[in-house]
């Protein structure tokens, strides 16, 4: 099992992005635009990963009775042979050392650096998410959806939010609570598309914005009109407490704080990791 993950990770190595950005006219694309590539991949696959690790969380949350993610964890020989071929990778053979290494190298790798790292990760919580499922009863998952959510970097920032409505999630992802609410970020994105738009930017890799926001706590969400701020709240929040916030705040009526809203979760950041 060991060979199918490493051959795994030499295919997403080698075979995604591993020839670099090209022009229109199939020339290699100026260094420039070879770096804007590569880190809008590099957040497109984190932004998925983070999906796949609040999925896991919501079918089998930290209080869930014989927790299922932990009986996964530990026992399944699939998923712990997959743990082991990611901590192999990150040079530890203690899980916490690794995840150490882990988002110590997002906050300073290169796109080609980490994007083995993060595939063979996604490998890994892959296994555990279809371990959970088999024993929560939940049935095969279905195919990866298209994400709605806008993937925002330093390159694209100010043209992806200066028109329109548009609620920017400033999050980190070694952020428990972010990973968490990623999925209700979909579904508020999904439901509502041309009414508003939804954009994620991680801090790890985007210090300039963060300090131009005053970010100091994640998740934090910023409410934008036509590129001034109109609101911001913290926290854990789902997707209907997200809307009613927006709604809140569009219709000129003091925004309500974190602790205003109904909350239904309360989460830490290592509980979604």
């Amino acid at each position: 099992m060991k060979e199918a993950a490493f051959a795994l990770l030499f295919l997403a190595a080698t075979g995604c992005g591993a020839g670099g950005a090209r022009s229109r006219h199939g020339q290699p694309a100026p260094a420039a635009s070879a770096v804007v590539v590569g880190e809008m991949q590099l957040e497109e696959e984190l932004h998925r990963l983070d999906l796949l690790e609040g999925e896991i969380y919501v079918q089998s949350p930290s209080n869930a009775p014989g927790n299922p993610r932990d009986r996964c964890a530990d026992g399944d020989r699939e998923v712990l042979s997959r743990m082991q071929a990611f901590k192999l990778l990150m040079g530890n053979p203690q899980k916490q050392s690794a995840d150490g290494k882990y988002y110590g190298l997002l906050q300073r790798g290169r796109p080609e650096e980490l994007l083995p790292a993060i595939y063979l990760r996604r490998y890994y919580f892959e296994g555990l998410l279809e371990c959970v499922r088999g024993l929560t009863g939940a049935g095969p998952r279905n195919g990866r959806e298209e994400h709605h959510v806008a993937i925002l970097t330093q390159s694209n920032f100010d043209a992806e939010t200066s028109r329109g409505l548009v609620l920017v999630d400033f999050m980190t992802h070694w952020c428990g609570p972010c990973k968490m609410m990623a999925p209700e970020l979909e579904k508020l994105a999904r439901a509502h598309r041309g009414e508003i738009r939804v954009g994620r930017l991680t801090a790890d890799r985007h210090r300039e914005l963060i300090e131009r926001f005053d970010i100091t706590t994640f998740p934090m969400l910023v409410l934008l009109k036509d590129g001034e701020e109109v609101a911001r709240i913290g926290k854990y929040h789902t997707y209907p407490e997200l809307l009613a916030w927006v709604r809140s705040a569009m219709s000129g009526q003091s925004s309500p704080s974190s602790a205003d809203l109904p909350r239904d979760d309360q989460a830490s950041a290592g509980d979604a990791r």
